[in-house]
């Protein structure tokens, strides 16, 4: 059966952990820009937004890479970086609608979560229960949009108030 990511905002604390978690197990280090997951955190209204890869059926990184360094496993929708072929030209990043693309601090390479393979370290270190790995079901991928949906907006509202 498919499995799929829900991310609840309205659950995350803005701890990290699991942006911690993602960066030891990829990176062996405790790093929160080495992780394939960032967490906007807001402290003064008590809100942690979730961001990465949705690993959405559109993948406008995949189309937006003039390398041709991305790529999308058809029967897992994980989308995976061909480091070798990559320019770190930042077209993944700027082409992500969900800002869950960013580029290592070092290497210049674009993180994607690739969920760990199918049993996300995240989840497992996510002790508010924001991130979930379960079963899809139709009523389950609704309510992954519909709490996407909600992540963006806040996200934007977030973006456009700081801006001011």
């Amino acid at each position: 059966m498919e499995r799929l990511l829900l991310v609840d905002m309205d659950k995350c604390t803005g701890c990290k952990q699991c942006s911690l978690a993602c960066s030891l197990i990829k990176e062996d280090l405790f790093d929160p820009h080495r992780g394939r997951i960032k967490i906007l955190k807001r402290e003064d209204i008590a809100l942690g937004i979730q961001l990465l890869c949705e690993q959405c059926d559109a993948h406008p990184c995949i189309d937006a890479c003039p390398d041709n360094a991305l790529s999308r496993n058809d029967d897992t929708g994980i989308i995976t970086v061909n480091i070798d072929t990559c320019s770190s030209c930042d077209s993944c990043v700027k082409a992500c609608p969900y800002h869950g693309i960013r580029l290592h601090p070092e290497t210049g390479k674009p993180l994607i979560c690739d969920l760990c393979g199918g049993d996300p370290y995240c989840v497992q270190h996510c002790v508010p229960g924001a991130l979930c790995w379960i079963d899809a079901t139709d009523d389950l991928m609704k309510q992954k949009k519909k709490l996407r949906s909600a992540r963006m907006a806040k996200y934007r509202d977030l973006k456009k108030e700081a801006a001011k």
